[in-house]
């Protein structure tokens, strides 16, 4: 995701401020990224890694109500967060991708640089959904715990692979291909 990432003297005034704000709510807060938001899902890679991130909602795997898939332990860790008060204006997912899966064919131009890509590529690229009991009640929680903005999160390659669920804010909300804050939330191997 480093691909994604704009350099650290980039956090302009606004968005340090608003870094500021967000540690008085929640002391714990991660350290963000500073990560230009776009409305489609990108390809990257990240030291050789591909990754698919994108906003939620336009996130490839979700069940068939569109929610989120989420472990049981990550789910606790999202309502500790909620009960902060902290709230985000969009939520990302990035899903970490098998190199030597659909992605393999897409790395000599991902070597060039980042790369949006339709919703069906990013359903090929990041496979299919594990079966996982509770999926209506783990949509709940992190739809509650992020204020309303989450569509879905999971990760679907055999291999023990990364799915990271991030929270965004910026002044004014995120917009496309402007620097937002990024603070990653939850994550977890399948």
């Amino acid at each position: 995701m480093l691909a994604l990432k704009t350099r650290p003297e980039e956090m302009d005034v606004e968005l340090a401020r608003l870094d500021a704000e967000l540690n008085e709510r929640w002391a714990e807060l991660p350290r963000p990224i500073v990560v230009e938001w776009s409305e489609a899902p990108v390809l990257t890679l990240d030291r050789g890694t591909p990754w698919l991130v994108g906003p939620a909602d336009r996130d490839p795997v979700r069940s068939r109500r569109g929610h989120a898939i989420i472990p049981r332990e990550q789910r606790a860790q999202l309502q500790r967060i909620q009960s902060t008060g902290v709230r985000f204006d969009r939520v990302a997912i990035a899903h970490e991708l098998d190199p030597a899966g659909p992605v393999r064919s897409l790395l000599p131009l991902l070597e060039r640089g980042a790369r949006p890509c339709s919703d069906n590529i990013a359903r090929l690229v990041v496979g299919r959904t594990p079966p996982h009991p509770g999926v209506e009640r783990a949509a709940r929680v992190l739809d509650n715990a992020l204020g309303g903005a989450v569509a879905s999160v999971r990760q679907s390659l055999d291999a023990l692979l990364v799915p990271i669920v991030f929270g965004v804010v910026a002044p004014g909300g995120p917009r496309a291909g402007e620097p937002s804050l990024w603070y990653p939330l939850v994550a977890w191997r399948w």
